[in-house]
């Protein structure tokens, strides 16, 4: 029974939480971050001012959780597309295409939300989050160097730098100006490193 009520409890808390989290994503993509208060993001998840600051030290800790959430969705895209049908070169324009047709549906409101997540992050967990994006992008490209997919005449660690790089400057790009065109830009990216990592080029063909 003890075991039973803490479960009901730990379920309560994160119903709680979510409602916060929630309410909160709705109130930053209205008004902005900024202009957001402790104040409304309490009466919107209808809970007690001081019950915010028992789940979030403040404000700033709650952008840190959504943009980890943003993290955790990154990582089941990388994830569905390593497991998808097809060539690694498919999987690799699908990935860029999939991930700029997510962003882009989010709205200009949710594109300056993910701008203040990044230039608002922890300087002590930024590294972290590197290096969890760097993981997760590096075991996409393991399997197409297994497959023999991926061009052996460049060392691996500077092609997946090459890939890392060019996605963090197309999301960078796309948080930072309104008219940037994320998704054509992205799939022309996309197609463009499948052709250059692939270890068969129209190149060495010649």
């Amino acid at each position: 029974m003890p075991d039973e009520k803490l479960s009901r409890r730990e379920r309560r808390r994160l119903e709680i939480r979510d409602r916060i989290l929630e309410s909160a994503v709705a109130l930053f993509e209205a008004r902005g971050y900024e202009a957001t208060t402790v104040h409304e993001i309490a009466e919107i998840a209808d809970v007690a001012y001081g019950t915010f600051f028992r789940h979030f030290p403040t404000k700033l800790d709650l952008l840190r959780e959504l943009s980890d959430r943003v993290l955790r969705d990154l990582f089941i895209d990388v994830e569905q597309f390593r497991k998808g049908p097809g060539s690694f070169g498919e999987h690799l324009v699908a990935l860029f295409e999939g991930t700029a047709e997510r962003a882009d549906q989010m709205g200009p409101k949710s594109r300056e939300l993910l701008g203040t997540m990044l230039s608002m992050a922890y300087p002590e967990t930024a590294a972290t989050d590197d290096l969890r994006m760097r993981s997760a992008f590096r075991a996409f490209m393991e399997d197409g160097f297994e497959a023999g997919a991926i061009r052996d005449d460049v060392d691996r660690e500077t092609l997946i730098e090459v890939v890392i790089g060019t996605w963090y400057s197309l999301f960078r790009s796309w948080v930072h100006f309104d008219d940037y065109p994320l998704r054509e830009r992205a799939a022309s990216a996309g197609r463009l490193l499948a052709e250059t990592l692939a270890r068969t080029t129209a190149a060495s063909e010649r």
